[in-house]
């Protein structure tokens, strides 16, 4: 049996935005750069900038659980945790149901 992800340790799931994940502009800034000159910090700047997008966009897709798991077991973890939901669910109705014949 797979281990449930909620009993894995806490990571950081710091939001992040679509374009974090965007680099076509970076590409052409840097192509541009490159065409227009001999302006060759400009063009270092903006390839580091890129490394730097990079890594960041690296430490998104580390950070987000579960990516050990095959779409597989993922599959299967997701199974397992929907039938915890509907029993617990069923616990609850019953509950109510045993609340409702005390009160009256």
């Amino acid at each position: 049996m797979i281990e449930s992800p909620q009993t894995d340790s806490i990571i950081n799931t710091a939001s992040f935005k679509k374009s974090d994940f965007s680099f076509v502009e970076d590409f052409n800034q840097i192509i541009e750069l490159m065409l227009t000159g001999n302006n060759s910090d400009a063009v270092g700047k903006a390839v580091a900038q890129l490394e730097e997008k990079f890594e960041n966009a690296k430490r998104i897709l580390d950070s987000l659980p579960g990516l050990q798991y095959t779409k597989e077991e993922q599959e299967a973890l997701l199974d397992d945790e929907l039938m915890v939901l509907e029993s617990k669910k069923a616990q609850l109705q019953s509950y109510k149901r045993v609340n409702q014949v005390e009160l009256q």
